[in-house]
């Protein structure tokens, strides 16, 4: 019995090494673990989130983006990839067109959003919108109501976040990020947040 145990502690020992080993491999060269420093892509992930990031370049319509800021140097940039080169981009009243067509929308009763990173409580309508098959969640405040005009994108990828009333960081304010030098796509959330009970949020959730 004694020889068994030694055994199999010596056998879960060789499998947590190995697991280890596996685990750096990914971590040096498939994937990146960032947390997120702001609610620009609320309520999709929030202000406190760990993300964790497929690195690679080959982008669809839809995916979660995180890249250099175009103009700051060492500072990064995340939001949800919506237009490609040649395409055009509008916002009416919180709403998304591409290429004079609107995504799916279901829109929903509003919300208040605890915003922990302004410590303010503010009524938000939220909806979830659908690009290519995949749902994800947006939000706006209802006064004033987000707008941008249509525009063609040119030179890289425009980004939007998905909170849409938030300023000053997607291509509405710093123009198309760069496809070649863009880390990869957000796809789970590794360690959770506190999220709005309308929206919860969950350690190991697929983001879309």
């Amino acid at each position: 019995m004694r020889d068994f145990f030694k055994g199999a502690l010596k056998f879960l020992g060789v499998v947590a090494a190995l697991l280890g080993v596996v685990v750096a491999v990914l971590y040096f060269f498939f994937v990146r673990v960032v947390e997120v420093g702001h609610n620009a892509m609320a309520p999709t992930v929030l202000v406190g989130d760990r993300v964790v990031v497929w690195r690679g370049t080959d982008f669809q319509l839809g995916d979660i983006l995180l890249c250099p800021h175009p103009s700051e140097p060492g500072r990064f940039v995340m939001g949800r990839f919506v237009g490609r080169p040649g395409q055009r981009v509008r916002l009416q009243e919180g709403q998304l067109s591409i290429n004079g067509d609107t995504p799916d929308v279901d829109l929903h009763p509003p919300i208040t959003f605890n915003d922990v990173e302004t410590g303010r409580q503010v009524q938000m309508v939220w909806g979830v919108e659908t690009i290519l098959g995949h749902d994800h969640t947006f939000f706006y405040r209802p006064r004033p109501l987000p707008n941008y005009r249509e525009r063609e994108v040119e030179g890289g990828l425009f980004v939007l976040s998905d909170n849409r009333s938030y300023n000053g960081e997607d291509s509405r304010d710093f123009g198309p990020v760069h496809q070649e030098e863009c880390i990869g796509s957000v796809f789970m959330r590794l360690t959770a947040a506190e999220s709005p009970p309308e929206i919860p949020h969950g350690n190991l959730d697929l983001i879309e």
